[in-house]
């Protein structure tokens, strides 16, 4: 845990510079490229001259037409960019390209979507009156006119890949990375729900990805395809909070889920609504964006809130580590816009914004990866915990059944002890009347009415020997018909607890019983003994198996439900107590030998 804040702080500032050296310049434009700067605006009877980029407001024209004079080259392309605006263009009144008339996009998206158009002109080396009539979209109450470029197209490709290039680059490696996780959790929700944080923060990268991706002007000349970069970039932007709030409720797991749960809720139905409404020609997502605009941040402050809750109030580590990731995120977009309000980039304003994206999809991975370590080992140890909760049953039910066998044998004994003077009367009878066969034989039957040993002794430590007594039960009633246990094992077993000796001799004969029952050749056996000498207790076992072969690591793969932890507890076990364990496999016998510390060497 304490190796996230260098690691964080060190990709922080690496990034930091990386901005500033990478930030596209203000320079002028190349030479190859020229903008074209000088236009004539004509709204109705009015005319003007005109920067772009420029806003007009909707409701003081219907159609604005911009007129210029230009030379093109041979070889020579228009770039254009129309922000939901039909529109056409003339060179001399010839027309070259239209777009956004109805029927030409689906009704439902009720404006032309965004298109970005590398145009050719006929080059004849002589001057062309260019002329764009655009007519005023419906769903938006400004209508903006992009920056227009001429130079040739393998110029205009390299100009604008200087501008753009990180959008797109930065889109594809959040979706690639999106995917990585997606996959990673589909394997690890396979085994466990523990992947859906992963899940989660995979579907996070790949909906920013796909925002950024859909906005991207760069994807709009190699995808043809404007609804479909149009769904993308809002479908992208709308959703992403919502991986995102459900991957911290689960990393989290506050003690007031509520907030973010609803929180969730709320953005569900809200892009539930946004969808509704653009498929039933109600309202465009280009103006439910703006419910948007204010739905988003209030989300993430919303998160922020409740992860300073956590920390302050339930002192929550996860959600201590869960501010760093916010604090970069949060640092960066104001970064960006600072980068905005004081450079005004032309093209590029997300620039900062991506890259505290990036880094905090890479914390958050970092974070995933130690919340799942950390919900693994939980796990192991709970797993720990039950099978030694099971073995504390078992020996149990094991005392229970030699209490019930003792208790037995007291009651035949103290009926005995009541019939004793009777028996000795008889006795002294037959020894006065010199009758030595009927007293032999009196004798032997009253021998053969004392009880027998009530349990097999199996060592001296009570605990051990019930665990070890249950299991040779088992292997008895398994009919395993070669069962050795020659146990050396103190009642005092010192700095060891009586629970850890039973989790090693439970294990060990657990597992060879599971062995010896899947055996179909030869015949099954197991045998286990101890010894202490000098404060080292040692433990070996040898018992056929059939099946059992080591993995790569050496280690061995459990046949059981739940993958089995028995070897791994002797190993921990055996640690513990300064010791270690070793499991070899060998022409069919499987040997184990365990050795531990009854006290501190």
């Amino acid at each position: 845990m304490h190796k996230i804040i260098p690691f964080s702080m060190s990709f922080l500032i690496l990034l930091l510079f990386a901005g500033v050296y990478f930030h596209p310049s203000r320079e002028a434009v190349r030479p190859q490229v020229k903008e074209l700067t000088e236009w004539t605006m004509e709204t109705g009877a009015s005319a003007a001259d005109v920067t772009l980029p420029c806003t007009l407001r909707c409701s003081d024209m219907s159609s604005v037409t911009l007129t210029a004079q230009i030379t093109p080259r041979p070889g020579d392309c228009l770039y254009i960019k129309s922000v939901y605006t039909p529109f056409e263009i003339y060179a001399d009144e010839t027309l070259l390209f239209a777009y956004g008339q109805p029927g030409t996009y689906p009704a439902f998206l009720l404006d032309p979507p965004t298109v970005v158009k590398l145009l050719p002109l006929p080059g004849t080396g002589e001057p062309v009156t260019l002329q764009l009539r655009y007519q005023a979209p419906t769903q938006r109450g400004r209508m903006t006119l992009h920056p227009v470029f001429l130079g040739e197209q393998n110029d205009l490709l390299t100009f604008l890949f200087t501008k753009m290039g990180f959008s797109l680059l930065f889109s594809i490696i959040l979706i690639a990375l999106g995917v990585l996780l997606l996959l990673i959790a589909l394997i690890l929700t396979r085994f466990d729900e523990i992947g859906r944080p992963v899940l989660w923060l995979g579907l996070f990268s790949f909906l920013v990805g796909v925002w950024i991706l859909g906005e991207c002007n760069l994807t709009s000349i190699f995808i043809h395809n404007p609804p479909l970069l149009y769904l993308m970039a809002f479908i992208g932007m709308f959703t992403l909070t919502i991986p995102l709030l459900r991957c911290g409720i689960i990393i989290l797991n506050p003690r007031h889920p509520k907030v973010l749960s609803c929180t969730c809720t709320l953005m569900e139905l809200a892009v539930i609504g946004a969808v509704i409404l653009q498929l039933l020609g109600i309202a465009a997502f280009s103006r439910t964006m703006y419910l948007f605009h204010l739905l988003i941040p209030l989300a993430f402050i919303l998160f922020a809130g409740c992860i300073l809750l956590e920390i302050i109030y339930n002192r929550n580590q996860f959600a201590i580590l869960f501010l760093i990731p916010a604090l970069v995120l949060t640092i960066f977009t104001l970064l960006e816009l600072m980068n905005y309000h004081l450079f005004h980039p032309p093209f590029q304003i997300t620039f900062f914004f991506q890259l505290g994206i990036l880094l905090f999809i890479g914390m958050m991975c970092v974070l995933c990866s130690y919340f799942i370590r950390c919900m693994l080992l939980h796990q192991a140890e709970n797993r720990q915990l039950s099978y030694e909760l099971a073995l504390i049953e078992k020996e149990t039910e094991a005392r229970k059944t030699q209490y019930a066998i003792l208790s037995e044998t007291a009651a035949s004994i103290r009926a005995q002890r009541h019939d004793l003077k009777h028996h000795l009367a008889v006795i002294r009878e037959y020894a006065a009347q010199h009758l030595e066969e009927k007293l032999l034989d009196y004798l032997n039957a009253l021998t053969a009415d004392i009880p027998a040993d009530p349990a097999d002794r199996l060592c001296e430590n009570d605990a051990v020997n019930a665990v070890a007594g249950y299991y040779l039960s088992m292997a008895r009633k398994e009919g395993i018909p070669s069962v050795s246990l020659s146990l050396c094992i103190p009642s005092d077993t010192r700095e060891v607890s009586e629970t850890d000796l039973c989790v090693i001799i439970g294990n060990l004969l657990d597992n060879a019983i599971a062995a010896c029952r899947e055996q179909t050749r030869g015949t099954p056996f197991i045998r286990m003994q101890s010894r202490l000498k000098f404060g080292i207790l040692t433990i070996t076992m040898d018992n056929s198996c059939q099946n059992v072969h080591p993995t790569a690591d050496g280690s061995f793969r459990s046949r059981k439900p739940g993958g089995g932890t028995g070897l791994i507890s002797v190993r921990s076990v055996a640690k513990r107590y300064g010791g270690s364990a070793r499991f070899e496999v060998r022409d069919h016998v499987f040997s184990s030998s365990v050795y531990l510390y009854l006290e501190k060497p």
